[in-house]
């Protein structure tokens, strides 16, 4: 640890039962900045058992004098590993004592052990993914090196009344998924999401993982796909439950194919999600969508009616320039 940690307090890799204490540290902060608890269960427990992952060396907690949970950091990256993803958090009760700093420096001690699996002379980031707009949090990102590369907001709909149903494409039918639908679901969005900013999508394994196998929120009849003949051209992901709030569908995946764009398949899957949820008593949907989405997508929602809301941020960092 390039930055060392007050005394008393100890880094180590977490334990199964840390898992509930991470989630209220992290939802501490979350609910004095925004008012709502923004982290759960599964994400933080289901990455420690993804097929792939290696605990000792991409998860680390740091417990204060008294034994209790002081901070969490994770690293997290993927083929071509020319992209490392970071998030730490730090007890409110210990701010100021220079932990942030120090796990930010572990966090990009870490990072480098990917390098060997990049490609050779590939530029390799850092990408620090914080609340947006936490000036604490972006002063210490800023001295160390790190500038805001991606802005993303949450965007929402409350329904005043039923909402209008999707409107019917020529050659396309919407269905729930299904068993067997796992790889051709993942297909889908690999492709559909690479168009987007940022190049740590998971591997199959690891997808199915976290959004099926571990999760205790799938629900197979709110993922909707559609199908053009034997082609499944879009897919929308979704849960009942957002920031803790039963009462508001989630969308976490939404995208189509590049040969189907253009066609009206992203509204269909949203207006089904909507009307389904709307069904089910929910009040209201939401999602988060990066600002700066090639693919249209702020101003599909938009039309839709959501509103959107600064969410996250993501900031970046080189640690190895192209060549080196």
């Amino acid at each position: 640890m390039s930055v060392p940690l007050p005394p008393g307090f100890t880094l180590r890799p977490p334990e199964l039962s840390d898992g509930e204490p991470i989630v209220e540290m992290m939802n501490a902060e979350t609910l004095a900045l925004r008012g709502v608890a923004m982290v759960d269960l599964d994400w933080i427990v289901n990455a420690w058992t993804a097929p792939g992952v290696d605990r000792e060396n991409d998860f680390a907690v740091v417990t204060d004098p008294a034994g209790d949970i002081a901070a969490y950091v994770f690293v997290e990256s993927h083929p071509p590993h020319t992209e490392v993803f970071s998030v730490g958090a730090v007890a409110m009760r210990h701010h100021g004592r220079g932990i942030g700093a120090a796990i930010l420096g572990e966090a990009e001690r870490r990072a480098r052990r990917f390098f060997p699996s990049a490609p050779p002379g590939e530029r390799i980031v850092m990408h620090a993914g914080t609340i947006a707009e936490e000036p604490r949090v972006a002063a210490l990102l800023t001295a160390h090196g790190y500038v805001e590369a991606r802005r993303f907001a949450q965007m929402s709909i409350e329904f005043d009344g039923p909402p209008a149903p999707p409107p019917a494409i020529p050659g396309v039918a919407i269905r729930p998924f299904a068993d067997g639908d796992e790889r051709l679901t993942y297909d889908c969005l690999t492709e559909a999401f690479a168009d987007h900013w940022g190049g740590n999508w998971p591997g199959e394994e690891s997808w199915l993982h976290d959004h099926i196998d571990a999760s205790t929120s799938f629900e197979p009849e709110l993922w909707q796909l559609a199908w053009h003949g034997t082609n499944l051209a879009g897919v929308l992901i979704a849960d009942r439950d957002a920031d803790g709030d039963p009462t508001l569908g989630h969308v976490s995946n939404v995208g189509v194919r590049r040969a189907f764009r253009r066609r009206g398949i992203g509204e269909a899957l949203l207006r089904t999600s909507f009307v389904q949820f709307h069904g089910r008593g929910c009040r209201g949907v939401v999602l988060e969508v990066d600002t700066e989405s090639l693919t249209g997508a702020t101003r599909l929602y938009e039309r839709l009616g959501m509103t959107a809301v600064p969410r996250f941020s993501q900031r970046e960092k080189e640690l190895r320039p192209a060549g080196g």
